[in-house]
């Protein structure tokens, strides 16, 4: 427990001594400079989000094409509901990895980065961003977990064969996947 004390300690100072340094170096840039460096941080916000969006379409492309059979669910004891919920929340799970979890953890942090570092060297918010970003973090989480909230009712052993099956893994259409279910 000791050295992870010590761990923890070193990290905090190491991280400490760090700031101050950028600190200090931070007070010799040029407006030139400081522009170069806001616009990396801008750069790599847009790359992140072209990526997330090439992804969110390469992904769709792949649910459209992927109906799910009614007879999929037929060994499982599952009421209508539960069976909305685990498409609902399934399908999210795999379209999310298909997009690239990262992506949409990376953005919303990309974007809080790129604000802090034009008040600091700025002074004010420059570059306008869409305002979609700025709710970007919270939309998507409170869905999310509303979602996993009412799959984690379904009993546990039901869940378990639900996430092994391979047909759930991968993106899937899932309001034509109920309607053939007739779910809907």
């Amino acid at each position: 427990m000791d050295a992870i004390k010590k761990g923890i300690m070193a990290c905090f100072l190491w991280g400490f001594a760090s700031m101050a340094l950028a600190e200090e170096g931070a007070t010799l840039l040029s407006d030139k400079q400081e522009d170069e460096i806001i616009n990396l941080v801008y750069s790599q916000l847009r790359a992140s989000i072209e990526q997330l969006e090439t992804n969110i379409d390469r992904c769709e492309i792949l649910a459209r094409k992927n109906v799910l059979k009614p007879k999929l669910f037929q060994s499982l004891p599952l009421t209508e509901q539960e069976k909305r919920i685990a498409l609902s929340y399934l399908s999210y799970v795999a379209q999310s990895e298909c997009e690239d979890t990262r992506l949409w953890a990376n953005i919303p942090l990309e974007l809080a980065q790129l604000k802090d570092m034009e008040k600091y060297y700025k002074g004010k918010n420059i570059i306008k961003t869409e305002q979609y970003l700025d709710i970007i973090c919270c939309m998507i989480s409170r869905r999310y977990f509303e979602s996993k909230w009412k799959y984690l009712k379904i009993a546990p052993e039901v869940r378990k064969k639900l996430e092994r099956m391979p047909e759930l893994q991968e993106p899937f259409d899932v309001i034509q996947t109920t309607k053939i279910m007739g779910l809907l």
